[in-house]
């Protein structure tokens, strides 16, 4: 991956606000964020910089990890509440390091859900067992 403004320079990270690549050259900090020159002016100006509608992507993993734990409530969910955990971990990470990528809710939900999935599905096994 390129930077956006050198093309002979490999770009190190993405705007916090436009998601374009830059070299670090391009890129200023400002409260733990990382921004190109338009952006930074937008930020400093009290402006919240966001990338343009058409280039949020939503995020499969998080979609995916969301039906696995809502359908873990009634049926598999032993096996489907730790795949909802796996998936939503693996979709916060994505998301973290592409903000134009969507579905923070989701996979923070999908992760709460199939928690919640998995330990009803353990105490349910003990309590099974424990009565025998």
């Amino acid at each position: 991956m390129q930077c956006r403004n050198h093309a002979q320079v490999e770009a190190v990270d993405r705007c916090a606000g436009c998601a374009e690549a830059f070299c670090s050259d391009c890129l200023v900090e400002i409260q733990g964020k990382k921004y190109c020159g338009p952006c930074k002016v937008m930020v400093l100006a009290g402006q919240v910089p966001l990338p343009p509608e058409s280039e949020t992507i939503p995020c499969k993993e998080a979609d995916e990890a969301l039906k696995y734990a809502i359908i873990g409530i009634f049926c598999f969910g032993i096996i489907l509440g730790p795949l909802a955990i796996s998936k939503a971990g693996k979709a916060k990470k994505l998301i973290a390091a592409d903000p134009r990528l969507m579905g923070a809710g989701k996979a923070t939900a999908a992760l709460w859900i199939g928690w919640i999935v998995l330990v009803l599905w353990v105490l349910g096994l003990l309590s099974r067992f424990s009565g025998a």
